[in-house]
C-alpha cells in the first residue's frame, strides 16, 4: 500500500470513527492484504471492534502485538477497554493504569480507570475505596511546610481513582530565585513505609518524593513520555513501599533498566535531600506525631548507579557539581570516568 493511499485510508477510518461507524471501518480495514496488516491498522481494527461490542475479537488481536504494545499507552488502553467490557475489571485496571503512566492523560482512561477498581472492589463485597489518607490537622502542616520551604503553589495533578492512597502531585512554578518548576507528591506518607527495626528511632516512616525541572520542560504535552516520565516516576515511588512491604530513603536507587526516555541516557534514579532549599525542609514534623521526610528524585547514568552499589550513594554525591542537582538535565554526561 503506497503512503498517499495509507494517508487516505487513515484519514477515511477517522471520519467514521468521529461518527462512530464502525462497521465502515471494519470492511474497509477487511479490504488489506494480510502483508499490509502492521501495528498501527491492527490497533485501528481492534478499537472498531471494540466499538461495535465485539471484544473477544478485539482482545485476541491486541495480544497478538503484545510485544510491540506493551510499552504504547494506546495499546494498553484498547486492551484495558476490551477487558473491562468482558467482565474482568481487576486485570482490566492493570492496563489501563499502564496507559495512564504511559502517558495517557485523556479524561476517557481515568474515567474507565476509576470504573474498573470501584467494580472490582463491588464484586469482592469490599465497596468504594478506603484510601490512607492525612489528617485534616497533618495536611494543612504539610502544605504550609511546602509553601515555607520550596514555594507557593496552585497547580495540583490531582489523583482521580485511588485504591490504596491518595496520590497528587504539586506544581510550583519557576521563579527567578529558583529559575525551574518543583514537583512534589502530595499523600505518599499517608502510608507508614517498613523501616527496619534499627533505624525506628530515626523517624523515617513517613515520605514524599519530589523532582524539579528545567523551566522549558512541557507539562501541557504530558501525552508524550520524554515530558511524563517524572510524574510517572512520582506516582510509581509513591507506591512502591507499599506495593513491596518495603520503604525509601536516603541514598536510595532505582533502576529502570534502559533509558528513562529515547532523548536521554540516563537511566536509573537515586533519592537524595532536597540540598537547594535548605535543612529546614529535609522534613515535616505532623501535629498528630511523627515526620515526613522530603526525598528529591535525581536521574542517573548506568555507570553511576554501578558506582554507587560498588561504593555508596555519598561517594557518587562528592563526584557531582551542586548544579548537576538543582534540576533534571537530560542531557548531562556521566560523571563516573573509565
Amino acid at each position: 500500500m503506497s503512503n498517499p493511499r495509507r494517508e487516505a485510508m487513515l484519514s477515511k477510518i477517522q471520519q467514521w470513527h468521529e461518527h462512530d461507524e464502525h462497521g465502515k471501518i471494519l470492511e474497509e480495514i477487511d479490504k488489506i492484504p494480510g502483508e499490509f496488516w502492521d501495528y498501527e491498522v491492527t490497533c485501528l481494527y481492534a478499537r472498531a471492534l471494540n466499538n461495535s461490542k465485539q471484544y473477544e475479537k478485539a482482545l485476541s488481536l491486541l495480544v497478538n502485538v503484545k510485544t510491540l504494545g506493551k510499552n504504547d499507552a494506546v495499546w494498553n488502553f484498547r486492551i484495558g477497554y476490551s477487558l473491562y467490557f468482558l467482565g474482568k475489571e481487576e486485570e482490566a485496571a492493570s492496563y489501563i493504569k499502564t496507559a495512564i503512566d504511559l502517558g495517557d492523560t485523556s479524561e476517557d482512561a481515568r474515567a474507565l480507570l476509576k470504573a474498573c477498581l470501584e467494580e472490582a472492589q463491588q464484586k469482592k463485597g469490599e465497596g468504594k475505596y478506603d484510601p490512607e489518607l492525612y489528617s485534616d490537622e497533618d495536611q494543612d502542616a504539610l502544605e504550609q511546610h511546602i509553601e515555607e520551604h520550596f514555594g507557593s503553589f496552585t497547580n495540583v495533578f490531582h489523583e482521580i481513582a485511588s485504591p490504596d492512597i491518595h496520590v497528587d502531585i504539586i506544581v510550583i512554578e519557576p521563579t527567578p530565585e529558583r529559575d525551574y518548576y518543583t514537583l512534589l507528591t502530595m499523600g505518599m506518607g499517608a502510608r507508614k513505609m517498613n523501616i527496619p527495626a534499627e533505624l525506628e528511632e530515626y523517624h523515617l516512616e513517613r515520605a514524599e518524593i519530589m523532582v524539579c525541572l528545567p523551566p522549558d520542560w512541557k507539562l501541557d504535552d504530558l501525552s508524550d513520555e520524554k515530558w511524563y516520565w517524572p510524574l510517572r516516576w512520582l506516582k510509581i515511588l509513591a507506591r512502591l513501599p507499599g506495593e513491596n512491604n518495603t520503604w525509601l530513603g536516603w541514598g536510595h536507587t532505582i533502576p529502570n533498566g534502559a533509558p528513562l526516555a529515547d532523548n536521554t541516557h540516563l537511566s536509573a534514579l537515586m533519592l537524595i535531600y532536597p540540598g537547594a532549599f535548605g535543612e529546614d525542609s529535609f522534613g515535616c514534623e505532623l501535629p498528630t506525631g511523627g515526620d515526613v521526610n522530603f526525598y528529591q528524585m535525581i536521574p542517573i547514568h548506568k555507570e553511576e548507579l554501578e558506582y554507587k552499589l560498588k561504593n555508596n550513594a555519598e561517594a557518587l554525591l562528592n563526584l557531582m557539581n551542586d548544579e548537576d542537582l538543582d534540576y533534571i538535565k537530560i542531557d548531562r554526561k556521566t560523571v563516573v570516568k573509565g
